[in-house]
């Protein structure tokens, strides 16, 4: 997930630093110069002076010394610290110059391209707050290959994922998601999800009002703290809320009274050879695994997926295990156990 490049302002920033160095060497060179020859002269030229000297000598104003001008050293001098001083004043003005226009340029060749990569998007997932509990629902995201959007207020946090993730391109909203303008720039319209994680619940309860009236169709799924903000939440639209305190309440239980099945879906979710997940897969009217027995799918055989249950076109009963011979029907669900990449590849093909 890539955000500002700084990768090419680090260059830039280093040669703006040699350079202000320099400069500074030249200037304090020609400090020192103008005192030193000016005493070889017979004169006693104060510090301030010399500086005076040094400035518009650079400046090529003038040369308010003529007797240094009269010497063969003090022509060498005065010819040398034009020439460097000149060379590296015009090379630290092109560089400030191009520091500022070509960051500038940078950061609205960027803007543009985001805002074309979140106009094209739909059918995807936006996730409000990028923190503790959002960070880990984008890690899931990125590992089963989800589109979906980050709203943060906080660009640093969005720039912590990305540096974790640099592989990813992933559209990101920076502001405050309880604003109606930042939720339309993610394209809550035409989402099919939201995840709402941050830390005030007035905020997610407003996000979650806000999203169900623009758009009717949306997943919402909140964050919340307590029995009473999940009441809140339910009434306000939510179609899910989800307490960290509960889930991690029976987390801790899954760990002391069954070990070895909270070990394998930990491997599972956290292998890189070959990811696994429990994913769902709806069958549409124009699947053409609609109509047909369980074993002639190639669910099995060609993808490595197993079908764990069925969720009927009702969306009222789950069945389990189910049997070889058994016809799928149109809008039904499949819950699959399998690699992400044959998950991938069967959605697109629907």
């Amino acid at each position: 997930m890539r955000l500002a490049n700084r990768v090419d302002k680090v260059p830039m920033n280093r040669r703006l630093k040699v350079l202000s160095l320099l400069f500074g060497v030249i200037f304090a060179a020609g400090i020192i110069g103008f005192y030193t020859l000016g005493r070889l002269a017979g004169m006693e030229p104060p510090v301030l002076e010399c500086a005076y000297q040094t400035v518009i000598t650079l400046a090529t104003v003038g040369n308010k010394t003529p007797m240094l001008a009269d010497v063969w050293y003090g022509q060498i001098f005065i010819i040398l610290l034009i020439m460097s001083g000149m060379g590296i004043i015009l090379v630290f003005a092109t560089t400030v110059t191009a520091f500022f226009v070509e960051g500038e340029m940078r950061n609205i060749y960027r803007r543009k391209k985001m805002d074309k990569a979140l106009a094209n998007l739909k059918n995807h997932i936006i996730v409000c707050g990028a923190g503790d509990t959002g960070g880990y629902v984008i890690e899931e995201l990125i590992g089963s290959r989800h589109a979906f959007v980050i709203v943060d207020i906080s660009e640093e946090r969005i720039q912590h994922i990305a540096d974790q993730h640099p592989k990813t391109h992933v559209p990101f909203v920076v502001g405050m998601a309880a604003d109606d303008e930042v939720l339309n720039r993610a394209g809550i319209a035409r989402a099919r999800g939201i995840v709402v994680a941050l830390p005030d619940e007035r905020d997610n309860l407003f996000i979650t009002v806000t999203a169900r009236q623009t758009n009717a169709k949306v997943r919402i799924v909140v964050r919340a703290t307590d029995a009473p903000a999940e009441q809140r939440l339910t009434r306000a639209g939510a179609d899910a809320v989800v307490s960290p305190a509960r889930i991690g309440g029976l987390r801790m239980a899954s760990e002391i009274a069954r070990p070895q099945v909270t070990s394998f879906l930990d491997n599972m979710l956290r292998s890189t050879d070959k990811p696994l997940r429990i994913e769902e897969i709806r069958l549409s009217t124009s699947c053409n695994m609609v109509g047909k027995a369980l074993r002639d799918t190639n669910l099995r055989s060609e993808a490595d997926l197993l079908v764990l249950a069925i969720r009927d076109p009702s969306g009222e009963h789950f069945l389990y295990n189910p049997p070889p011979e058994h016809v799928l029907e149109e809008n039904s669900t499949l819950i699959v156990l399998g690699p992400i990449e044959s998950v991938h590849r069967i959605r697109n093909n629907l």
